[in-house]
């Protein structure tokens, strides 16, 4: 018996759409022909319609796949939204794009975000019938799953996660464990039945950045230019995640007072103007607001120079994670979204269940802490600051 992701107000609507989904692929789907190549597959389909943090890390099975399968192809569907992170990345052979309504962020109705999924939806298949795939595999295990897609094209065996509905159309479907698991367990999970072994250990982060970013556009753009300096990001894709601009303020206050820092507040609304407004120092153009203004691959490329990166639990900790020392704080999530990752990463949480699970980086460390917006917390992240501009 499947075990759906959701309230009763979702998972009913699963069951009933997947009894007549179940009917449908036992007298159709699952007799269709099929032509794969488990030896040596020559087309593979990777569906991740999830969001930039998602779209980030799933790149990093790509090179596993491909040392295994040297010239197999890899084909992404993921969303618009997602563009600039897979834009030159060297694994892929084709992007196809579908803005999935449950995890579109535009603001938007519900009924516009719908819309747009159907006109992605029409724009993709084309494109997908384009071509003979030997797998599919779908790495979301919670909404937005692609598996819609499979009736129109043409898969050998297809993999995937049956907790949002639309199971009956994989050929194996499996479940998430009981607990707490990291992401790319799923991600292994899926990859072991193509063939391909591997764990945390062996995940070497990357991400191309586009030659059209350059520190003299940053400087044009931002005015900026100076060393040291640190990145931070207030923001995360779900504002319950979040600090409040209060206590951000404090934090770059006493990193103003105590050290030669210039600091970047990066993001893509106005709290970082809130924030600023609260710094009770004098700032001396030592405080630059770059949110809105750069790109995401300018973000890499000052990473790359950056003393330190402070994030939350969102896109721009995976991302810096790569190219500089972070510092990150975790309000409601744990273990399933630690970072792998290049540099140190010094890691502040509040998840009481990921307190003791063993995770498979040794550059990571981690603190558990109940209560984040604390003096104490604060403390934590200044030592760090100020023993990394001493290091330098």
């Amino acid at each position: 018996m499947r075990k759906y992701c959701g309230t009763p107000r979702e998972t009913i609507p699963f069951t009933v759409m997947d009894f007549f989904v179940d009917i449908y692929a036992k007298l159709f789907f699952k007799r269709r022909a099929r032509k794969f190549d488990s030896v040596a597959p020559k087309r593979i389909l990777i569906a991740s319609l999830g969001h930039l943090g998602d779209a980030l890390t799933v790149t990093y099975i790509f090179p596993l796949i491909k040392k295994k399968y040297p010239d197999v192809k890899i084909d992404l569907l993921a969303p618009k939204w997602c563009e600039a992170v897979n834009q030159y990345n060297p694994y892929i052979d084709r992007t196809i794009y579908i803005n999935h309504y449950q995890t579109n962020r535009k603001k938007i109705s519900r009924w516009e975000k719908i819309k747009e999924h159907y006109k992605t939806l029409k724009e993709a298949l084309p494109l997908l019938k384009q071509e003979s795939y030997d797998y599919y595999i779908d790495i979301r295990y919670s909404d937005a799953v692609a598996h819609f897609v499979l009736p129109y094209i043409e898969v050998g065996k297809a993999f995937g996660f049956a907790r949002r509905g639309l199971g009956g159309l994989l050929d194996k479907e499996f479940d998430v464990p009981q607990g707490e698991f990291h992401h790319f367990d799923m991600y292994f999970m899926l990859l072991r039945e193509i063939g391909v072994e591997a764990k945390l250990s062996d995940i070497e982060p990357y991400f191309p950045i586009s030659p059209g970013a350059t520190f003299e556009k940053i400087k044009t753009k931002t005015g900026f230019s100076k060393l040291p300096y640190l990145m931070v990001f207030p923001e995360s894709g779900g504002e319950h995640k979040q600090l409040s601009p209060q206590f951000w303020a404090s934090i770059l206050t006493e990193i103003l007072e105590k050290t030669s820092y210039y600091i970047l507040l990066c993001g893509q609304t106005g709290l970082s103007k809130k924030i600023w407004d609260l710094v009770t120092v004098p700032t001396f153009n030592r405080v630059i607001d770059t949110s809105g203004k750069i790109s995401i691959h300018e973000i890499a490329l000052l990473s790359q120079k950056a003393s330190f990166a402070l994030t939350l639990d969102s896109f721009p900790e995976h991302l810096c994670c790569i190219f500089c020392k972070t510092v990150s704080v975790y309000k409601g999530t744990g273990y399933p979204f630690f970072p792998l990752a290049n540099f140190p990463v010094y890691l502040i949480h509040n998840h009481l269940s990921s307190v003791g699970m063993p995770f498979d980086r040794d550059n990571v460390e981690l603190v558990y802490q109940e209560d984040l917006e604390t003096p104490e917390v604060k403390e934590l992240i200044l030592n760090r600051v100020s023993a990394v501009i001493v290091h330098e």
